[in-house]
């Protein structure tokens, strides 16, 4: 049921907001996520001791890494704020080092000159970094923290491994360091549970871990910011050592082992019980089942008995007990004991490899059998998988878990069958997700314009090791970017030195990112020198740390800095390249360096390849998301310079997706099949496509691209009613977003929370990003309730989705999104625009299942229930980008009454972002105009429907003639009417419906009209052509064309000729030159004498013959053979040397299928 807006509520629990209020406020609510908790916890430890008199200040340090990626860059945007509060932040060059400062923190006071009483630590760090920090953080936890500071280490766990090259848990390396572990479920532990953290280790002398994972950092709340909300509790009958458990100096090592293991780990124990970190949640009068769980899990748990049915009124009818683990290790035994009491199982819920699972059992041991509960978890009482730890929990499994031991009680109808629908709920979805289904992958890819793209480039035979990060995705390349392997952080190439020895392989390049190289490459480096290994390590220098959000190293690091460095640990060839090598000219020279352009990039690794001993290759080139964001800041020139393509001249080949790696060069379809078009919005201007072998690829200099009418503004939209709004005092309104990374999908569920927020509700979002970031998968999920109890996990449960809003198809109807809807409950908003995927880099021919993949979204949601909108080609014409296409479904959804917020709180929230605000009010608005009359808005954006290729055979035939007319004259298309006629006769005779004639009316037309000097100086030239143009683009312009005339072309390091800019004077000699195409295959021909016209002549000649021959042989047992022999010119694509190679790959099949048509033996034979 759907509610009308009440206005004059919404107005009351309003109050004025702002972004800042995480940061300023001292009171009430804030939105914030995880990270932004990071930044504000130690203002409010800081905030905490100046009420009580003492003069602190804080200390951070760490190192960036999914989930914890973003927290360098929330603490310099919040630096004013952290500043006031005597708080330093200073990353780390890596985490080991970062850890170490940390350490350094906790000793100030041990020395005269301490200007405060004492420096509250907080270290963080992925979880990989965790482990390779472990020498110091165990060396820091046994000195000890000191008496007014404490240090707080922030794991982050990568429990899926979604941007990790390993699935992540991190408690069990603390456990080895003796250092407890607090384990937050949400935001609000984060700040919780971090304030617990500072005290405890001020009391303990020890350090203590808070486990970060996507569920409490990538999420959001509107969270309780009051710095009293936690009250402290300090052991009064534990009993510390005389001389304290704080560090000192000196001290001996044996010394700090006694504190740790006699005291510091039973203070912990100790605090925990008089501060209630572990609490029984849920309770009954006879308890028969507990549940134990922690974290993340504990929502899991939470989440699971809502979706059974149990409310807590249920749950002690049924007699469960649900305990609640603040600090997983040390498990505090006493309140523990109280749990178990009177218990007859107890079913742990934990994520990962058994914590509290493994103690409980231990503490249980010795009660009595008939009091000692039964213990399960990972594995039932038979042994058999209960709670697997692998990857990670969901509520669905863990509701399976709650049924399969609940099912003995004595329950309701009503509730067993509530139990029973859902449990059949997952089963279906799950035999749905598992069955088979035509869908695509959208797999993370580099951004376009990326330097990746061109620097992991290598010559042919040669052998290239992965690295992490972006490096990392080299490993999922194809073609002469593919990486073979990977290492950690810092051991790039060392692999290698314990394999040249051992195999005939030479030589191996090694790439390796400028972040890397400065957190600790320097030292794989070093090893290879020290090794005398053959390889040759190319440092993307990209001037950014990319992968986790564009942050700078951490310290001074100059092209020319490395290069001095890597001389200095005695590398005597050492390579620059760069995309401006005119940036590097004043470099000092010496012997063995040299300074090239990234064009010259092969024949400059074909050099070192030959060089033995480690040789090192620069590439310097700006990170492409990097170069974005300056230029929209003004910090970096933008080329007034854009790429388009004539699709009339384009071939499709796809070669220019092949030299670019560029997924802003998109297909589109034409009545003369796919053609490549580039994506004005989203090219990041780096002009590598220009490389691919083909003469369509023109350069606009000057001009700007058009810009929608001025009439296009919100204020021409027309009048919006306002809708109904979801009710939401039951149970919170779930909305699944879906996207594509880099393409403001987040934006969407920031801005939905952000307007819950604003009107008092409560808000949750959790982001699933991954590489996302890098054209991959975004499922991003936002809850809203009446208030943030409402609310239990973040993450939106199996079939719990009110509104599935598809930014992009393919992650629409993905798995993640399709096991969130339920057909009895949700409604999908859809953008039908195919976006292309990483796959058509490679596979020019790759099918977009549009049909399928809606047809899945329409069975699991309910077709009377979803909407098809090509929100992207609506937005673009209306507002000139295709990014409006988020907010414009947005709109759509509110106006469909399937967003529980106002307008107006969303159109505040809009405001607040600060981010092209007219721009994404106008966008959400003409969402919801589409809403109320989508032809109408279709017909304001001028929306053409996309081109739809001829069906009828008749049609082809006349529309090719027509062009082969324009191409040549009459006569030649005479001469194609004529052996189209001739196969119809055929068809007729054999019956085939027309098969033949439509392959020849298609492909003896491609094989006539070749694509010479005369057809492309026609094409160029067209009127037509200009018409393209001018609808992109606007202003004072210039042509530039990208040729590679006969004679006049040079070769690239791999033997392949290299087009040139031509000016736009160019185009007088391209119309003096189109009509001479009546010397076409004559002795006076032009051109006729070249290798490609004659390739071009015998085609023809042998598709003719072809032609002939399946006249003369068809019949009905060979006729599928004849279809596929006329279909094989589909595949004569491209130009010059492309063209040749997709012919020699297709005369080897005409062979066959030509000696199969007549019933000769087949032997390989390059006919070609």
């Amino acid at each position: 049921m759907k509610t009308p807006v009440n206005e004059t509520v919404i107005n009351k629990r309003r109050r004025k907001i702002s972004l800042n209020d995480k940061y300023a406020l001292d009171t009430t609510r804030a939105y914030m996520t995880g990270i932004e908790a990071l930044v504000r916890l130690p203002m409010l430890q800081h905030q905490r001791d100046l009420e009580r008199g003492i003069n602190t200040a804080g200390f951070i340090s760490g190192y960036r890494g999914s989930p914890l990626g973003g927290v360098d860059q929330a603490m310099w945007k919040a630096a004013d704020y952290l500043k006031q509060h005597n708080i330093k932040f200073l990353p780390g060059v890596n985490e080991d080092l970062a850890a170490t400062a940390v350490w350094g923190s906790q000793q100030v006071n041990l020395f005269p000159g301490a200007k405060y009483d004492g420096v509250f630590g907080m270290w963080y760090g992925k979880g990989p970094g965790v482990d390779r920090s472990m020498d110091v953080i165990k060396h820091a936890n046994a000195f000890g923290t000191s008496k007014y500071g404490g240090v707080l280490a922030v794991a982050g766990d990568d429990h899926a491994a979604k941007s990790s090259t390993l699935p992540h848990q991190s408690e069990h390396m603390f456990i080895g360091a003796s250092i407890p572990v607090l384990n937050p479920a949400n935001v609000q532990e984060v700040l919780d549970l971090g304030i617990f953290g500072w005290e405890m280790s001020r009391y303990t002398g020890a350090w203590v871990a808070l486990k970060a994972i996507t569920e409490n950092m990538d999420s959001a709340i509107s969270a309780e910011i009051d710095p009293a909300r936690v009250n402290i509790t300090i052991p009064e009958d534990f009993q510390l050592p005389a001389d304290g458990v704080h560090g000192r100096w000196p001290d001996t090592a044996l010394e700090q082992e006694r504190r740790l293991n006699k005291f510091k780990i039973y203070a912990a124990r100790e605090f925990a019980r008089v501060n209630k970190l572990n609490r029984i949640v849920i309770d009954s009068s006879h308890p028969r089942l507990g549940i134990i769980t922690t974290g993340k899990a504990y929502l899991d748990v939470m989440q699971a008995l809502e979706d059974l049915g149990i409310d807590e009124r249920k749950a002690g009818a049924i007699g469960l007990r649900v305990f609640k683990v603040g600090m997983s290790w040390p498990l505090e035994p006493v309140s523990t004991h109280e749990f178990a009491n009177g218990l007859q199982e107890i079913l742990v819920v934990e994520e990962k490899r058994s914590i509290i699972e493994d103690q409980l059992t231990g503490q249980l041991y010795n009660w009595p059998v008939d009091r000692r509960p039964k213990v399960i978890g990972e594995f039932d009482e038979e042994g058999r998988d209960l709670l697997p730890n692998i990857s990670e929990l969901t509520p669905a499994m863990v509701a399976r878990a709650i049924a399969g031991r609940i099912k003995r009680f004595h329950l309701d109808q009503t509730d067993i069958d509530t139990i029973e629908k859902k449990l059949s709920f997952y089963s279906h979805k799950e035999m749905v997700l598992d069955s088979p289904r035509v869908k695509l992958d959208r797999t993370p890819h580099y951004c376009s314009g990326c330097p990746h793209s061109t620097s992991t480039r290598v010559p042919k035979g040669s052998r290239t090791l992965g690295g992490i990060g972006c490096h990392y995705m080299g490993t999922w390349e194809q073609g002469d970017r593919r990486a073979e392997t990977f290492t950690q952080m810092g051991g790039e190439g060392v692999t290698w030195v314990g394999q040249s020895a051992f195999t005939e392989t030479k030589h191996v390049f090694q790439n390796l990112g400028d972040g890397t190289y400065f957190h600790s490459g320097l030292l794989a480096i070093r090893q290879a020198v020290a090794s005398d290994a053959n390889i040759t390590y190319k440092i993307l220098y990209n001037d950014a740390v990319a992968m986790t959000g564009g942050q700078p190293v951490d310290g001074s690091l100059s092209v020319e800095q490395m290069i001095m460095q890597l001389r200095g640990e005695g590398i005597t060839r050492i390579a620059l390249i760069s995309d401006d090598p005119g940036r590097h000219k004043a470099i000092r020279q010496f012997q063995g360096y040299s300074l090239d352009h990234r064009d010259d990039l092969i024949s400059v690794e074909k050099e070192l390849r030959e060089i033995p001993g480690t040789t090192i290759l620069i590439f310097e080139q700006t990170c492409a998301a990097e170069k974005r964001r300056r230029r929209k800041k003004g910090e970096l020139e933008d080329p007034n310079v854009r790429v388009f393509i004539n699709k009339a001249v384009c071939e499709g080949c796809g070669d220019c997706s092949i030299q670019s790696n560029c997924l802003s060069v998109i297909p589109i379809e034409t009545e003369l099949g796919r053609k490549r078009l580039i994506d004005q919005s989203a090219c990041n201007k780096d002009y590598s496509c220009l490389k691919g072998f083909c003469p369509s690829f023109i350069t606009v200099t000057g001009g700007n691209l058009k810009k929608p009418s001025p009439n296009l503004g919100q204020d021409k939209c027309p009048a919006l009613p306002e809708p109904r709004l979801p009710e939401i005092s039951h149970q919170p309104w779930n909305v699944v977003v879906t996207g594509i990374g880099g393409t403001g999908v987040l934006t969407v569920t920031a801005l939905v929370a952000m307007a819950a927020h604003i009107e008092g509700k409560g808000c949750s979002t959790m982001n699933q990003t991954g590489l996302a970031q890098k054209f991959g998968s975004v499922v991003s999920h936002v809850r809203v309730g009446l208030n943030q109890q409402a609310i239990n996990a973040v993450r939106i449960p199996a079939g719990d989705a009110d509104l599935l809003l598809g930014c992009d198809l393919v992650v629409a109807a993905g798995d993640e999104a399709m096991a969130k809807v339920n057909v009895e409950r949700s409604h999908a908003i859809i953008n039908a625009a195919e976006s292309v995927t990483a796959e058509f880099i490679n596979n020019p021919d790759t099918v977009f299942p549009s049909s399928a993949m809606k047809q899945t979204i329409n069975e699991e949601v309910g077709k009377h229930k979803v909407s098809f909108i090509d929100a992207s080609a609506i937005a673009t014409n209306l507002l000139g980008d295709s990014i409006a296409s988020n907010l414009f479904l947005l709109g759509y959804a509110y106006q469909s009454s399937l967003i529980p917020v106002s307008a107006a709180a969303i159109e505040e929230a809009i405001v607040l972002n600060g981010v092209a605000i007219e721009f994404n009010r106008a966008a959400f608005n003409w969402g919801r105009s589409a809403k109320l009359n989508l032809k109408e808005v279709n017909e304001i954006a001028r929306v053409v429907p996309l081109e739809k290729p001829l069906q009828n055979v008749a049609d082809i035939i006349e529309d090719r003639a027509n062009r082969l007319t324009l191409y040549q004259n009459s006569s030649y298309a005479k001469r194609y009417r004529a052996v189209c006629h001739q196969v119809a006769q055929k068809d007729l005779a054999v019956g085939a419906a027309d098969l033949l004639t439509m392959a020849v009316a298609k492909y003896l037309f491609k094989v006539m009209a070749y694509k010479d000097e005369y057809e492309v100086a026609r094409l160029h030239t067209e009127k037509r052509f200009q018409m393209e143009i001018d609808q992109v683009f606007e202003g004072d312009y210039k042509i530039n064309y990208h040729l590679a005339p006969p004679m006049l072309t040079k070769v690239d390091g791999n033997g392949q000729p290299v087009k040139r800019r031509m000016p736009s004077s160019m185009k007088y000699a391209l119309q003096l030159l189109a009509p001479f195409k009546i010397l076409r295959g004559s002795s006076f021909d032009l051109f006729g004498l070249s290798a490609d016209r004659k390739l071009d002549r015998k085609i023809l000649a042998d598709f003719e013959s072809d032609i002939e021959t399946v006249i003369k042989n068809v019949s009905h047992h060979n006729f599928k053979t004849a279809i596929e022999l006329l279909n094989l010119p589909e595949q004569i694509r491209g130009y010059g040397h492309v063209r040749r190679q997709h012919v020699d790959d297709l005369y080897q099949r005409r062979q066959r299928l030509l000696q199969q048509i007549k019933g000769e033996t087949f032997n390989v034979v390059n006919a070609a």
